[in-house]
Order: structure tokens, then C-alpha cells, then sequence
């Protein structure tokens, strides 16, 4: 990548070997959080308040021939990104601004945003082709209005810097969503599923971590319900609950209840426009241990592989005592990476975000961006 600055502007000439994500942030020598939520170096370090010249993408493409870059991850104050938008249309938007903002998106050509609000507040007109929409942080510093002839997006709301999304109360801006995901703290202060029940146009919801009280899931007309990383499913209503429940997923779920599932959905009835699918049953155990490993979404036969490669190299750098040590472990990690079959564009992130873990594990001998580079070096997927 090569950048030129002007008075009053940024602008970017990337290469065609750059991925489909790009991310821009401030501060030197951070890491950004992109799109799927994977750590990552930044493409490109720019000021809070700089203006970027957006049009500089305008006739670039993917070699599908689509908008390129297909997902951009954007932390400071230039909200002409939306404006750009008016006129070339991008599948996906992480936005982080680094100051209270007003903006107005509504003519804005966007599928998909996240939004990263911070310590800031942000009020938003929500573009009218928004199809999904996630808040990654408090929801309480934001507010939005919807265009007249537009609707409310899906919707999903992530745990705040606590670590912890425990209700949806004072939110009132989900009176008018269908579609939600709530996605808490893995093990710790469960979200309380009755903070839902004022939502009264709920019918598709999407639940990720811990839960309590999911019998008030029963007052929902629910006609879609996910359930992921879910460690205790007490209480969960029975399927038969929802006559009109047309989509139902369990993954990643306590193995006690998750057979009950199991064999529920074989009893529901099948046609093309249902789905039912009950699967990755774990123990209690397995979610005090191997959750919080970056692999869970992989296949089976890959994550034992990976998780197996994690943990030997995470004891391995306990005890090393140079920088060559520790290279030669990632290296060595990197490598048993590079020999599992498939592995896309999702798990190439993953394997990121396991490097930057085990950089953690002896922050004497590296930083996570050191890691990076040499993750970024060896591997071939």
C-alpha cells in the first residue's frame, strides 16, 4: 500500500494482493478490530480528524468484478465516508469515531455497519438499504432515526467494554426490530432473556453466550431462534411452543439439553422454507477450557488439530526466554495451520486473533504486531 497526503486529504493506492478488508486507524503501531471481528494490523494510520479522499476506490474491483474493498473498518471523525457512499455501494462498514457525532447515512448505498461507539455518543439517520446493523459497545450512546420509506435493519448488539450485555432495557430504539442478536460474556453475568418481553415486534432472535431466564422466551411469537455458545439452556421453552417457528439453530450448546434438541427438531415438521439443525454438543467443561480459543467454528477434525498446536505453544513460550524461541513457536504453529485442508477467508482471521493471543502469553519476548508479521510471513493460506 502507498499513501500520498495532501493539505486536506488522504489518499490510498493499495495493490491487487491487499485482501478485501480495508482498515484505517489512528494512533501508531495499534491493531484494529475488522468487519468479522478479527484482530488486525492497520492498513493505514491516519489523524482523528483527517479527511480521506474516498472516490480514490471508485473504479477499483475485486476480481469478481465487485466493489472494492468489499468491507472497510474506519476509526475517526470523517463521516464524508458515508457521503461517498451516496454514490458507490459497499457491503460492509465498521465505523469508530473518536469524538461525538451526528450523521446523516440515509442516502448512504450500505448493506451492512458496525458501529463502535466507544466512550462517544453517536446519532445516526440509518441508511434506507441497511440490511443488518450491530453495535459493538454500550447501546446506550446511540440513537437512531429511520428515513420515512425505510425500515429498521436486523439487528445485533455486542458485549460492551465490561465484557457484559446484561439487558436490553432502555433501548428504545429497538421498539420497532424484528430481527435481534444479543451477544454476552461466554461464562460470567448471563443476559436476562425477560428484558426482551417489551419487544413486542420481535420474532426472530438470535442469542450468543450466557443466558438467564430463557423461559420468558415464551411470550415471543418466534418464528426464528439461534442459539450459540449457550453453556446452560435451563428453562429453554420446548419447540412446540413456537407454531410458527421456521428456523432454529443450536450450536456450540450444552450437551445435556442439546440431545433433548436434538431430538426435538427431528420431530418438527420439514419443508423448503424451514431449517432445524442442532450441532457442536459440548460438556461443561469444554466451555471452561477451549471457548475462549478463536477455533470453535472450524471443523472438527481442524479445531482439535489447531486447538492441540495453540496449547502446545502456549507452554512452550511460558518458559522461553528469547525472541528466537518465541518466533520459532509461532512459526512452528503457523505451520501446522498452514497443513489443515479449507481453510478460508474466516479461519485465516481466526488464526490471526490465536497468534495475538499467544503473543500475550510472554509479552517480553514480542507484541502482538511483531507476531503478526511473522504470522503474515509464513503462512500460505
Amino acid at each position: 500500500m502507498n499513501t500520498m497526503k495532501s493539505a486536506d486529504a488522504i489518499t490510498l493506492s493499495l495493490t491487487s494482493s491487499d485482501s478485501h478488508k480495508l482498515v484505517l486507524t489512528p494512533g501508531m503501531g495499534s491493531l484494529s478490530v475488522g468487519p468479522s471481528g478479527g484482530t488486525r494490523r492497520p492498513d493505514l494510520v491516519v489523524e482523528p480528524d483527517q479527511t480521506i479522499n474516498w472516490h480514490v476506490f471508485d473504479k477499483m474491483r475485486t476480481g469478481a468484478g465487485s466493489n472494492w474493498p468489499r468491507y472497510i473498518s474506519y476509526e475517526g471523525n470523517d463521516t464524508s465516508l458515508f457521503t461517498w457512499m451516496r454514490e458507490r455501494e459497499t457491503e460492509e462498514v465498521t465505523f469508530a469515531p473518536c469524538g461525538d457525532l451526528e450523521v446523516d447515512a440515509s442516502d448512504a448505498n450500505l448493506g451492512g455497519l458496525t458501529l463502535k461507539p466507544g466512550r462517544h455518543r453517536i446519532r445516526m439517520t440509518l441508511p434506507r438499504t441497511l440490511r443488518r446493523l450491530s453495535i459493538m459497545g454500550n447501546p446506550k450512546l446511540v440513537d437512531f432515526d429511520v428515513p420515512v420509506d425505510g425500515k429498521w435493519p436486523d439487528m445485533y448488539l455486542a458485549d460492551d467494554d465490561s465484557g457484559i450485555l446484561s439487558s436490553v432495557d432502555g433501548l428504545p430504539y429497538l421498539a420497532s426490530v424484528r430481527s435481534l442478536g444479543i451477544r454476552n460474556t461466554v461464562l460470567g453475568t448471563p443476559f436476562d432473556c425477560r428484558s426482551l418481553l417489551t419487544l413486542r415486534n420481535l420474532t426472530h432472535i438470535r442469542l450468543y453466550g450466557a443466558m438467564a431466564h430463557l423461559d420468558a422466551l415464551a411470550e415471543l411469537p418466534l418464528n426464528g431462534l439461534e442459539l450459540r455458545f449457550v453453556s446452560d439452556l435451563n428453562g429453554l421453552p420446548d419447540l412446540g411452543t413456537w407454531p410458527e417457528l421456521s428456523y432454529f439453530i443450536a450450536w456450540n450448546v450444552e450437551e445435556s439439553v442439546g440431545k433433548t434438541l436434538r431430538k426435538a427438531v427431528k420431530q418438527l415438521p420439514d419443508s423448503e422454507d424451514s431449517f432445524f439443525g442442532v450441532s457442536q454438543l459440548r460438556s461443561k467443561q469444554w466451555f471452561i477450557e477451549e471457548h475462549g480459543l478463536p477455533f470453535a467454528g472450524w471443523t472438527s477434525k481442524n479445531e482439535k488439530t489447531a486447538s492441540k498446536a495453540y496449547k502446545a505453544a502456549s507452554k512452550i513460550l511460558k518458559t522461553a526466554t528469547t525472541k528466537a524461541e518465541a518466533r520459532n513457536t509461532i512459526a512452528a504453529f503457523v505451520e501446522t495451520i498452514n497443513g489443515l485442508a479449507g481453510i478460508e477467508t474466516s479461519e485465516r482471521d481466526d488464526a490471526g486473533d490465536a497468534v495475538a493471543l499467544l503473543a500475550g502469553v510472554n509479552p517480553t519476548l514480542m507484541t502482538p504486531e511483531e507476531a503478526l508479521i511473522w504470522f503474515d510471513e509464513i503462512r500460505d493460506f
